[in-house]
């Protein structure tokens, strides 16, 4: 794997957050979080709490029906909530407490809103190297008249089979669902607004590269199975169930060396930095395909804001000490002002 009496009346009211630090002097590092209830089930596992509170740090859970004010202080507040008033109330926030760390800016998490603007960091980057090429599959967006997506694809230069994708990603399991359309006459029938991949066989299997801040750690999934492009149509419009789920992990499968290998890691860690500082993102996960039958030609496919890190092997480590380092340069930046 690639890759931590009048006393009483005058005493002041602390924040919970506060206050549950109080209790603990352990305690060095806040992190306040929003998330589904979803994502808390399968991020704060056990572990990952409990080595949390052996570095000094302590999750709390933010209540949406008060104001961020009466729950801080904070040092970092972790989210993965949608909606503009949710958002602006995490720039109002920060406005307010530019000392806070936003994991991650709602500005830069609209980005990976829909799959138009998800891949287009990645198509600028044009990355080649003598580790490899990365690029994008070639994609058609389509908001409206399904009837009118075949002449759309023919003009846009697109090959057959395709895959269908949801235009919007919002992260719920309707986001992720995937079809295969084979045939011209089925394009008709598929309901806008969607994404058009042109399909590339890759041996059924992908790579799904986690980012947490300058960490990068990658793990085989399987995928949608290769397609024989010169065979008939007629097959209209396949869905396949969500695909690289944990449960297809294929990193102890026995597969074919050459679909197998992992991509170069100095490809990788560049790719990570690189989008990094494009999306201005440090939580995020990247979907990677190597074209069937080459070396090191592959493509992006997905890009996904604060992904399923539970799937992550080792990620309490990582997380832990990703957190730790925001803490350390916020101490260090405070310093530094302060000498001023």
């Amino acid at each position: 794997m690639l890759w931590s009496s009048s006393k009483q009346l005058s005493r002041r009211v602390m924040p919970k957050a506060e206050e549950e630090m109080s209790a603990s002097s352990n305690h060095k590092m806040v992190v306040g979080y929003a998330l589904t209830s979803k994502k808390v089930k399968s991020f704060l596992q056990p572990k990952l709490e409990g080595l949390a509170r052996k570095k000094g740090i302590m999750f709390v859970a933010i209540d949406r029906n008060k104001s961020l004010e009466e729950q801080g202080p904070f040092d970092v507040i972790l989210h993965k909530l949608s909606g503009k008033e949710w958002f602006q109330i995490l720039e109002d926030y920060k406005k307010l407490h530019p000392e806070v760390t936003v994991l991650d800016p709602p500005t830069a998490i609209q980005h990976l809103d829909n799959r138009q603007s998800m891949l287009q960091d990645v198509a600028d980057l044009n990355l080649s190297a003598s580790e490899g090429k990365v690029r994008i599959p070639k994609q058609l967006v389509v908001t409206t008249d399904p009837g009118a997506i075949p002449e759309a694809v023919a003009q846009a230069g697109l090959k057959l089979p395709l895959v269908v994708k949801p235009y919007v990603v919002d992260g719920t399991a309707k986001s992720h669902e995937l079809s295969l359309a084979y045939d011209q006459l089925s394009l008709s029938k598929l309901e806008p607004p969607l994404v058009l991949q042109e399909f590339i066989n890759h041996g059924g299997v992908l790579f799904k590269v986690y980012i947490v801040g300058d960490a990068v750690n990658v793990v085989r999934r399987f995928s949608l199975p290769d397609v024989d492009k010169r065979g008939p149509s007629g097959l209209g419009v396949i869905p396949f169930p969500r695909v690289s789920c944990a449960a297809a992990s294929a990193d102890d499968a026995d597969l074919d060396p050459c679909v197998a290998e992992l991509p170069p890691r100095i490809l990788l860690e560049r790719l990570a930095r690189e989008l990094r500082d494009r999306l201005g993102l440090q939580l995020f996960n990247i979907d990677i395909i190597r074209e069937h039958g080459t070396q090191h030609r592959y493509y992006v496919i997905d890009i996904n804001y604060f992904p399923g890190y539970g799937k992550m092997p080792g990620y309490e480590q990582i997380f832990t000490d990703f957190l730790l380092s925001l803490h350390r340069a916020a101490k260090i930046s405070e310093q530094q002002l302060a000498d001023k």
